[in-house]
């Protein structure tokens, strides 16, 4: 009779805890993440800090440093805020709205400029959630009032998924992104403009990264020229092909940043 009851209290403990463990993982899993904001950003830091004075530089070199701050200039200029906003949104705890309904509250700085932002997140299945962020700001002009700033789908665990920006001076969005960033450091960035706000519409900026190597291939909306850009961040080495650089040949440097022979 003790046997069996010690069986039995033995059986309903290993229940118990599995029921525990359960309800813990669920809860684990509940929350979705929140992207990343190497979500929207373009990350040259290597590429620009690593080279030599333009002076002693080689001109291949040069020319695409040019031509990918010019592409850095034009994603930035659409996403340098919401970046800030999906940054400071990092750690903060939700509160639950719903079931698979969540929001943020919470506030944000770019220098003198303040931003609060309202953040909510609904679970569209078990992989896909619609993200939304709503910016209250007198830092713009005109004045944001809990105005969607952007909005997007995403994997649950944020690793991909697509932005679509607004402005209040726009009737439609005025640029978007898709994003795929993996645990292995592997990112792959897809920037489109949609609105002539900036002089840039229907210009495109593929940015790839595979923890070694970072391209960019960038269309100018206004001539339909595309520039390939290839940087490695070990060896300092790459090329740019350009129609309007060295006749559209492709153009190579070695990791001193000197003109060279394109290697076969």
């Amino acid at each position: 009779m003790n046997s069996l009851k010690s069986r039995s209290l033995t059986a309903i403990v290993l229940i118990i805890a599995v029921f525990i463990s359960c309800n813990d993982a669920n809860n684990r899993e509940v929350t979705p993440e929140i992207p990343s904001a190497q979500t929207m950003s373009i990350d040259l830091s290597e590429f620009s800090s690593n080279s030599n004075p333009k002076s002693q530089a080689g001109s291949h070199f040069n020319a695409a440093l040019f031509r990918a701050g010019i592409a850095k200039l034009i994603v930035d200029a659409n996403l340098i805020v919401p970046r800030i906003l999906i940054n400071a949104a990092q750690n903060k705890n939700p509160e639950v709205i719903a079931e698979g309904e969540y929001q943020w509250m919470y506030s944000a700085q770019n220098g003198d400029d303040e931003f609060s932002i309202l953040l909510t997140a609904e679970l569209e299945s078990e992989d896909e959630v619609n993200w939304n962020f709503y910016v209250t700001s007198s830092a713009t002009d005109p004045p944001l009032n809990n105005f969607l700033l952007f909005s997007g789908e995403a994997e649950f665990d944020g690793s991909e998924g697509k932005w679509t920006y607004f402005d209040a001076q726009e009737s439609g969005a005025v640029s978007e992104i898709e994003w795929d960033v993996d645990n292995d450091g592997r990112i792959e960035l897809d920037f489109s403009v949609l609105s002539d706000r900036n002089g840039n519409k229907g210009s495109e900026i593929d940015y790839d990264f595979d923890g070694v190597t970072k391209t960019i291939i960038y269309t100018d909306g206004s001539s339909g020229d595309t520039t390939t850009i290839e940087f490695n961040t070990d060896t300092n080495t790459g090329f740019i092909i350009s129609p309007n650089y060295n006749e559209g040949i492709k153009s190579c440097w070695d990791g001193n940043f000197e003109n060279i022979s394109c290697p076969n």
